[in-house]
């Protein structure tokens, strides 16, 4: 599948993989890759207790993936960011779970393999 490719960090041509979590078919899978160094980023996380509809997911926003939902959003990948959770009472504002509605096409075109499928 040719896709459309961005900068990551300091990383050049990558792009995503996108899928269903193995143990919630609800949950939207992300990563970041590229041909020369494979996995890059995991850009998000499941959350069993989300109740996910068609289109959303949770974004790893802490760590090292510390800014991600603000890269996502620069690249038209992210519509709207429904909530923002930190990831604990003792983490920084900024570290947080992020639960997001995807702009569908967008991430498609930046996607080498597109395996998501909302399932019950």
């Amino acid at each position: 599948m040719k896709c459309k490719t961005f900068k990551y960090k300091k990383f050049n041509d990558c792009y995503f993989e996108v899928g269903n979590y193995l143990y919630n078919k609800q949950a939207m899978y992300i990563q970041i890759k590229n041909k020369k160094y494979g996995n890059i980023a995991i850009a998000t996380v499941n959350m069993p207790e989300y109740f996910y509809s068609p289109g959303t997911t949770t974004i790893k926003n802490y760590s090292e993936n510390s800014g991600m939902t603000e890269f996502l959003q620069k690249l038209g990948v992210i519509e709207i960011v429904y909530t923002k959770s930190r990831v604990n009472s003792l983490a920084a504002e900024s570290e947080t779970i992020d639960f997001c509605k995807i702009n569908m096409e967008k991430l498609k075109e930046y996607s080498n393999k597109f395996e998501y499928e909302f399932g019950y």
